[in-house]
């Protein structure tokens, strides 16, 4: 399916909120010391990691100049990005009062994205774009589908990840569009972009299990198995947002694969509202 097919449409919107920071508990997840840190240590990459993904983009939009719809989608995605590096900046900003090392894991995120814009090339670095953007796109999916995920969370909180995962879905095509635009459907960006996906698997989740455990420890619950074994249940099992995932990362993989080929536009309108800018 093209992002441009007559079938399929979604608007991406520039949506400019500000989330409250001031009032979010310190265990904001039904005071679940595991599962606030999962998403803490999520949103400490993603400041840093959204300047990569523009970056990344933006690199090749010459190459993209004669597309006026891609390039209307490109100027979207800066923005919606733009807009949740700021949101993200300020969360972590809260998580570096309370004393679990979240300034130092910020650094380290900036660290080993300031190593792969020394070693990787460009298209390397638009194949890890649109790989993490297939990651956030499938837990997006998992956010908008299961309403109750966030069911014991903090309201404010629950409001802005469901805000990103909304955008993240209206976005979610547009770096792969990019990359095949520059560098067209054959076997070598197939096995590029399949490659790339195996290697951002591996280290995303080395990095998120590395980042969170760190969270929890610096927070006096490292020992705490029982808690690890809930927040294990919540994961794998029900809910099971991370289980649910696999289908659409091995997806991934097929030649002609696009993002849009798993169409989740009905699960955008029930929020468009919700956020109106």
């Amino acid at each position: 399916m093209s992002a441009h097919d007559p079938h399929y449409s979604v608007s991406i919107t520039r949506r400019d909120i500000h989330f409250d920071q001031q009032t979010i508990p310190r265990h904001w997840f039904g005071g679940d010391v595991h599962r606030t840190r999962l998403f803490d240590a999520m949103s400490l990459m993603f400041p840093e990691g959204e300047r990569f993904f523009i970056e990344s983009v933006r690199h090749y939009r010459e190459r993209i100049a004669g597309d006026e719809t891609l390039n209307a989608e490109v100027r979207a995605f800066i923005g919606q990005e733009a807009m949740h590096s700021r949101e993200h900046a300020a969360y972590n900003a809260r998580l570096a009062q309370q004393n679990v090392g979240a300034a130092e894991l910020e650094a380290e995120a900036l660290s080993n994205l300031n190593l792969a814009r020394e070693k990787a090339s460009p298209a390397q670095r638009l194949a890890m774009t649109l790989c993490l953007e297939h990651f956030t796109a499938m837990l997006a999916n998992e956010v908008l589908s299961q309403r109750d995920l966030f069911a014991n969370a903090d309201a404010e909180m629950a409001r802005m990840w469901r805000w990103h995962a909304l955008e993240e879905t209206e976005h979610k095509a547009v770096a792969f569009d990019v990359f095949r635009r520059v560098f067209g459907e054959g076997w070598r960006p197939y096995l590029l972009r399949s490659w790339i996906m195996l290697s951002v698997s591996f280290y995303f989740t080395v990095h998120v299990w590395s980042f969170l455990i760190r969270l929890v420890r610096r927070d006096g619950h490292g020992s705490d198995w029982r808690g690890w074994l809930r927040l294990l249940g919540f994961m794998f099992g029900r809910p099971g947002p991370f289980r649910k995932v696999f289908p659409a990362w091995f997806a991934w993989f097929k030649p002609g694969f696009h993002p849009w080929q798993h169409d989740n536009r009905e699960l955008l309108e029930p929020l468009r509202g919700e956020y109106a800018a």
